[in-house]
């Protein structure tokens, strides 16, 4: 990832013939634990919606490369839903996973309040969970940042409205699907699909830490498979690694290895019959481990889509696993969970947590020198700085440039957050912190799983402790623990005190300082003992609404006129071999005009008899659309389509299909299809 990060200024068969035909669903369940109507003390729905962002012009999220911007879509973008409700008590929980590279608050803000308005009153910032996927090829532009952007230069309100509304919708869908059903708990070993690209502040971590686990990254993945009477409902699936395959070279809307692994999953079950099948891969505690295995930006696969397709088979091949073990445990009733905002600008550390033997304090938040020099594992940052660079490399003229785009940080918080040298101090701007200082945290208990709640992207051993800390609180009641990172809202990093003090790219992205883990293993430990002792939890002060400050921008190129003429520009040819790539070029105009009512812009369509069936769309893997805007005057865009075929296709007929709308010169949407030449697969 360059992620630097965001600076503008991711046996069918068999079943049917012992006769169990509620097996043809395809559910996998032949492994599973013993099923009995006790087991089911919870109900349970899935559901997804289509959330994917304008796909020409806009900045993507994550890089934070002004110039790279969207051109076109490899994977659309999901929100995929599982609400779960506990029967003897009534209570419900939502989990959310959206394709996107971060949530801030504010959607789930929103949605919280629609979900409690018009669904269910019972929908709270507790057990609304809104995790992202953190790819880092899609649109950015929805974050309501106060006066200094980080992330992106625009907010796109109708962009934003998409993703509220979609993700409302998607949750709203699940729950109106609950039906009785067991929660199946399933882990194994992931092997190939991450790698530690931090190691040298890992191996700051005491030599007695470290000699505890086998693996400098968290290997285990976790499945939570959702189980009705008749089939798999589907599964939430937690692994971290960042979706970062697909680099600042792309300029296609795309999932990443996340992305790869949920549709490869649900394709799986809708050929094994389960159509309906939802599946969630999560983030979880991704903050040092790198998907790029050659610590170059590159890696394992031939080109940037190939290595995120190789990722994703990997977690989707573990996900499989889980999902035919024998070794699952069916979840115990129960369903407890605390929220609470904390103000992280100036939270006192107590001397049992902040390892000093006494009162630490974390700080106003900064950006230091090494977040601007990214990850060199990952392609870096920009070329002033790199990784590494602490408080005694300042420089003035670097210092005088940051505070004329921002302003100085004052000697306390120079201080505070030693040994970082401080780049841009968004804590300390006026009269508003150009950052929210204050953030969710919280804990879920789902029968004895938990599930820690947090808005940051978190370290392989800053997740061992916090782990380590709630587990010593709820004892017997958890066997086991899970960390959902990047939820709820978007804070940068936590890393542990000793890999800060090497300023790597994770520790100059943390941004209240050296006691940020101490102090989230504080508040963790407090929402544990309500948990255990029933209590509530103190609420804290909620962000800032900041909706009425923050200037809209429309979507680019939405209302482009023209006379429209559909034309091929180069067909492709009339006889393929299975394997072979068809490629075709079309007239187009910008598909922002089309935006958000077009469901697919590319197609693949197989002749059946007199009919044109699609099979493929531009959700599906094997498909590439990329648009190109005409560099000479009175000549029209063009689409550049693109079928990766597979050895397993059908032979036979086939045609690739553009569809979409444009605006004629009154202004008037119309729809378009260009359908190129027909061709052979043999």
């Amino acid at each position: 990832m360059k992620d630097y990060s965001h600076f503008s200024i991711r046996s069918l068969f068999i079943l049917s013939l012992i006769g169990f035909p509620f097996l043809l669903i395809g559910d996998n369940r032949e492994n599973s634990p013993k099923q009995t109507k006790s087991d089911f003390y919870y109900e349970a729905g899935m559901a997804k919606t289509d959330i994917t962002g304008p796909p020409s012009g806009i900045m993507f999220w994550g890089y934070a490369q002004e110039n790279q911007t969207g051109k076109g879509i490899h994977l659309r973008q999901y929100a995929r839903s599982l609400v779960i409700k506990d029967k003897k008590s009534g209570k419900l929980l939502a989990y959310v996973t959206a394709e996107v590279g971060a949530v801030p608050f504010e959607i789930q803000r929103d949605v919280v309040t629609k979900l409690a308005n018009e669904v269910d009153p019972a929908f709270t910032y507790a057990n609304v969970l809104i995790n992202a996927s953190h790819t880092h090829s899609t649109p950015s532009g929805y974050f309501h940042n106060y006066k200094y952007n980080v992330y992106t230069t625009k907010f796109y309100p109708a962009y934003y409205k998409i993703l509220t509304d979609r993700i409302f919708e998607s949750v709203k869908t699940a729950y109106s699907k609950l039906e009785p059903a067991k929660i199946i708990l399933g882990k194994t070993i992931v092997e190939g699909a991450g790698i530690n690209r931090s190691l040298v502040a890992y191996m700051t971590n005491p030599e007695e830490e470290r000699n505890k686990y086998d693996s400098n990254i968290d290997k285990t993945m976790f499945q939570l498979t959702i189980q009705t009477e008749k089939k798999n409902l589907g599964f939430i699936n937690w692994y971290g690694v960042h979706p970062t395959n697909i680099t600042f070279d792309n300029s296609l809307i795309s999932t990443d290895n996340k992305g790869v692994a949920s549709y490869l999953s649900e394709k799986k079950e809708k050929e094994n019959g389960n159509p309906d099948f939802i599946a969630i891969f999560a983030q979880a505690n991704e903050g040092d481990v790198s998907p790029n295995l050659n610590l170059n930006n590159t890696g394992p696969g031939k080109d940037i889509y190939d290595s995120a397709k190789i990722i994703g088979e990997r977690q989707f091949s573990a996900s499989r696993k889980i999902l035919s073990s024998d070794s699952a445990r069916i979840l115990p009733p129960g369903l407890s969970y605390r929220q609470t905002f904390i103000n992280l600008s100036k939270l006192v550390v107590r001397k049992e947590f902040s390892g000093t033997g006494k009162e630490e304090k974390t700080c106003p938040s900064a950006y230091g020198y090494a977040w601007a020099g990214g990850s060199t594992e990952e392609g870096g940052g920009h070329w002033l700085f790199k990784e590494g660079l602490t408080i005694k490399d300042r420089k003035f003229y670097i210092d005088t440039l940051a505070a004329f785009m921002v302003k100085s940080p004052s000697d306390d918080l120079k201080n505070c957050q030693a040994p970082k040298a401080i780049l841009f101090p968004m804590g300390e701007t006026e009269p508003h912190p150009a950052l929210s200082q204050i953030l969710p945290l919280g804990i879920v208990l789902l029968g004895d799983l938990t599930i820690l709640v947090s808005p940051n992207e978190v370290t392989t051993m800053s997740s061992r402790r916090m782990k380590e800390t709630v587990k010593k609180v709820l004892g017997e009641k958890t066997k086991d623990l899970i960390l959902s990172g990047l939820t709820n809202d978007f804070a940068g990093y936590i890393t542990t005190t000793e890999e800060y003090s090497t300023q790597q790219y994770e520790g100059g992205h943390t941004l209240h300082g050296p006691y940020s883990l101490n102090a989230f293993r504080q508040e963790y430990e407090r929402i544990a003992k309500d948990i255990v002792s029933d209590s509530l939890s103190l609420p804290g002060p909620p962000p800032r609404n900041l909706s009425e400050e923050i200037l809209g921008t429309e979507i680019p190129f939405a209302d482009g006129k023209e006379n429209f003429e559909p034309k091929v520009y180069k067909a492709n040819q009339t006889i393929y071999q299975k394997g072979n790539i068809i490629n075709c070029i079309v007239s187009s105009v910008n598909p922002n005009i089309g935006y958000p009512d077009v469901k697919s812009y590319f197609s693949v369509e197989r002749k059946d008899g007199e009919n044109w069936v699609s099979v493929y769309q531009d959700a599906d893997l094997s498909t590439k659309i990329e648009f190109r805007k005409s560099k000479l005057p009175f000549s029209q865009d063009k689409a550049y389509l693109e079928w990766t075929t597979e050895e397993q296709e059908l032979t036979g007929d086939y045609r690739l299909v553009h569809s979409s709308f444009f605006r004629d010169k009154e202004g008037n949407r119309k729809e378009y299809s260009i359908r190129c030449p027909s061709f052979h697969l043999e």
